[in-house]
């Protein structure tokens, strides 16, 4: 198992060294925000734009892990060449995927009990393209260590652990923004059967901590901060990758520029809650929780005026614990949501060169289509699914938070 980790983090690192690239957020946001902080000016990382203006749009929990990475580089004579530095920074993200992958089995173990694949269960998260996609080829090193945190906070609601879980979502959003759809299913579930407290518990210790986060940045920064992590997105045009692109050029399409966040946020909303109210004995196990984050996750790619390929790897990562937290053979139906979002993430990687037209709307549309499938899917389950668990489930985070 040793030389298999050490196989695995040496991929990682070599990847950038044996395929060309281009200079990708790594060489444009975040390893120059990291050293910035790493020559003594930690918080003004957001003062640094790309030439077009585009900021650095993640929270600086990402930034952690890479400024140890810079200095080394720094010392090595090497932080000016991108594929070494990279190769560096992937080890670092391999170290975060393995994480990740042993978070996922902890999950799984808690519901299964023994895992009998151990080895291929893991290969689920560690192989996953979307992952290798989000940072070979879009340098993002935050997703991983989202993610960890996201589904440690699921481990932490279940065993009536509501502070300690608020706190893991309030890290996982300044790793990344998106973080605050997760926060959903773990608001809403104890709301539903009227435990008003483990609700409230989470909702502040996730505020107190991201606010403590961000709140040097704010002080040293705020107008660049507020830009960067809140307000630029409405300046941003429809791009490829979404249904959006079908109405380029019509009344619509502004209109959509400047929404497209609050019409997430209300179809992510709108649908956990009604997995939740229609049925939520089903929502309230662990598999059930993980497909809620499935459905919150999948709501910002297919509705994104914007959807990059790596975008998709929170639905991914989210649909696999859902497909294997679910008692029984993993061979069966469920498989298809992982599948659909792989396809789905594949496509917009080869989409990614298209045209706003032509051939470029009909990859938007479809990435669309295959996110809505996989929402159908988990919901179907959620409403019309067995309830049964394993012998040794944990029970549900609603009924156990006290």
């Amino acid at each position: 198992m040793f030389a298999l980790v050490v196989g695995y983090i040496a991929a990682w690192a070599a990847s950038p060294l044996l395929i060309g690239r281009t200079p990708s957020d790594l060489d444009l946001f975040f390893w120059p925000s990291a050293e910035l902080a790493a020559h003594g000016h930690p918080l003004l990382v957001y003062s640094l734009h790309r030439p077009d203006g585009y900021p650095n749009a993640n929270g600086p929990l990402g930034l952690v892990p890479l400024i140890p990475i810079v200095v080394i580089a720094n010392g090595l004579g090497s932080a000016n060449n991108l594929q070494v530095r990279a190769g560096m920074a992937g080890a670092v993200v391999a170290l975060f995927a393995l994480l990740l992958g042993n978070e996922a089995l902890r999950l799984l173990k808690a519901v299964r009990g023994a895992i009998r694949w151990r080895l291929g269960a893991i290969c689920v998260f560690l192989l996953a393209p979307a992952l290798w996609i989000s940072f070979v080829d879009y340098g993002h090193l935050e997703q991983p260590i989202e993610l960890c945190l996201v589904l440690l906070a699921v481990g932490y609601a279940d065993k009536q652990r509501s502070v300690a879980a608020g706190v893991a979502l309030g890290l996982a959003l300044l790793a990344r923004t998106t973080a605050v759809l997760y926060i959903l299913p773990f608001v809403m579930l104890p709301i539903a059967t009227r435990r008003w407290r483990p609700a409230v518990s989470l909702v502040a210790s996730a505020g107190a901590t991201a606010v403590v986060g961000l709140l040097p940045f704010l002080i040293a920064d705020g107008a660049t901060v507020v830009h960067s992590l809140v307000t630029y997105r409405g300046d941003l045009p429809i791009g490829g990758g979404s249904l959006w692109v079908a109405i380029l050029g019509t009344a619509a399409a502004g209109l959509v520029q400047h929404i497209d966040t609050y019409l997430v946020l209300a179809a992510a909303t709108g649908l956990v809650g009604a997995a939740i109210w229609l049925r939520p004995a089903a929502a309230m196990t662990t598999s059930g929780v993980c497909g809620l984050l499935t459905v919150a996750a999948a709501c910002y790619p297919m509705l994104a005026k914007t959807a990059y390929p790596y975008y998709l790897l929170e639905a991914y990562v989210f649909a696999a614990v859902w497909w294997l937290a679910r008692p029984g053979s993993a061979l069966n139906w469920r498989i298809a949501a992982p599948v659909l979002v792989t396809a789905g993430a594949l496509l917009a990687e080869w989409g990614k060169s298209l045209p706003l037209s032509g051939l470029g709307v009909v990859e938007g549309v479809v990435s669309s289509l295959i996110l809505a499938t996989v929402i159908a899917l988990v919901m179907l389950d959620l409403w019309f699914g067995s309830v049964q668990t394993a012998p040794d489930v944990s029970a549900s985070i609603a009924s156990r938070a006290a």
